[in-house]
């Protein structure tokens, strides 16, 4: 309605000024000659030109303000210039926090579809249902570009006065919003948000890129060297474990971290965690994470130990910085191992057992660390057998893809590789995993850090 109104009074301006332009120049210059006439009707086509310029600037200004920038409308208008000058993901996730959520009172989902991956979701009920998540996948996992509206039952609807909220796709990231006044909004706002949020896209592409070009630059190595002195040079010989890692970055630096901490002669801290994106930012927080979990005195209490993480991730004020991470306090005098999962790939511990070798797996127990608050962190504790095999990774094992886009994860042979190479040493274990890994993606580029560290119970 806001387009065709604005339209309609260009046109009728211009038709205005056509007119005066018709009835005055030939008034100016009857007593002229005709080079005369030619300087009078240049001259007075120019001075209308600037006054039907003002007109129609004057008349757009007062309708757009009159439409946009004024009710519910004025939210997505304000979002739409904070699109503007986004250049990152963390700058697109602090406008959906700071504009979405926080003003005008919704929930955002921001999926890649490609990796049916989370980007960021907003800490309410909706986003955090794993159930929408799911339904959203069925609904639109490979739905063409544009920008589109849904109701309750996350169906489409074709006109927005009887939506739910709407959703964004350009490639494989979506963005849902779910908002109940968007019935409210003047429907010329939508292919605004749209158009800045693909050019928002391109943006954050180009600057990854450059990034990506810089991840080679001798800067970068410096870095790459100051991130492994955060990372044991070497495993601490602990009585009745037998240890053993692979660490392997996707680029010069890493998100990726893991490390061994002997707190007695009884008790050993295992840590293996990933920090969200890559770059800079990522090893930064990496080392943080290390370095405090490194320096705390009681580093058997797991819950405090996962809330001075999220307290220095969080002080660092890098707003879509988070980390995974998995913490077992391993007990070989108990023979126990207590752990928080902090939504890691889940992690393992392979049993031999009368009715023959056994996984069992070690389930998240708490959120992630470091954005979100942390109501309750989880602390669960389960038995160990004599010849166990605690096997921790990054999600660039399990998740890692072949050319028809499997991950190793959801191979029917992943279970049985684990089960049966797991008899043997923890060293030979590592090796032949890591093998494994870039054998499944022979022939594409690996897309993640790959990191695994097992711990095998000595008989």
């Amino acid at each position: 309605m806001y387009r065709t109104i604005v339209k309609s009074l260009e046109i009728s301006t211009l038709i205005v000024v056509m007119i005066l332009f018709a009835i005055i120049t030939p008034l100016l210059s009857r007593d002229l000659h005709f080079l005369g006439t030619i300087v009078v009707a240049g001259t007075g086509f120019v001075l209308l030109r600037l006054l039907y310029s003002n007109i129609t600037q004057r008349i757009t200004g007062y309708l757009k303000n009159l439409f946009f920038n004024k009710g519910d409308t004025l939210l997505l208008v304000n979002f739409v210039d904070r699109l503007r000058f986004c250049f990152t993901i963390g700058d697109l996730i602090s406008a959906f926090r700071e504009i979405l959520e926080t003003r005008a009172d919704s929930t955002v989902m921001f999926m890649d579809m490609s990796k049916r991956y989370m980007v960021y979701n907003s800490p309410t009920i909706i986003g955090m249902d794993q159930h929408v998540f799911d339904e959203l996948v069925r609904h639109y996992e490979s739905w063409r570009d544009g920008i589109y509206f849904f109701d309750d039952n996350l169906d489409l609807v074709s006109n927005h006065r009887k939506s739910r909220g709407f959703f964004v796709v350009s490639g494989n990231l979506h963005c849902y919003v779910f908002m109940r006044f968007v019935r409210n909004m003047d429907e010329e706002i939508f292919p605004q948000i749209f158009a800045e949020y693909t050019t928002f896209l391109k943006r954050n592409e180009t600057i990854e890129k450059m990034f990506a070009i810089a991840a080679v630059s001798k800067e970068w190595s410096m870095v790459a060297e100051t991130q492994r002195a955060f990372l044991p040079k070497k495993l601490p010989e602990i009585p009745k474990v037998e240890l053993a890692s692979y660490f392997k970055p996707l680029v010069n630096v890493s998100g990726d971290y893991y490390d061994v901490l002997q707190i007695d002669s009884d008790r050993t801290l295992l840590l293996l965690g990933d920090v969200s994106g890559k770059g800079l930012a990522a090893a930064l927080i990496m080392g943080i994470v290390v370095n405090t979990v490194r320096i705390m005195e009681k580093k058997d209490d797991l819950e405090q130990v996962v809330r001075t993480v999220d307290t220095a991730i969080k002080g660092m004020k890098l707003q879509d910085k988070y980390t995974v991470l998995f913490l077992g306090l391993l007990d070989t005098k108990k023979m126990e191992l207590s752990y928080v999962n902090a939504s890691m790939a889940d992690p393992l511990i392979i049993s031999e057992t009368k009715a023959g070798r056994q996984i069992r797996r070690l389930g998240s127990n708490c959120s992630v660390v470091g954005i979100l608050d942390l109501d309750t962190v989880g602390v669960d504790t389960v038995k160990l057998l004599p010849g166990d095999v605690i096997l921790m990774a990054s999600d660039g094992v399990s998740e890692v893809s072949n050319e028809q886009g499997e991950m190793l994860g959801d191979t029917e042979g992943w279970i049985d590789f684990v089960v049966d190479e797991s008899r043997c040493s923890a060293q030979e274990f590592v090796q032949k995993l890591s093998d494994l890994v870039f054998k499944h993606a022979a022939g594409t580029k690996l897309r993640d850090d790959v990191t695994v560290l097992v711990a095998k119970v000595q008989e």
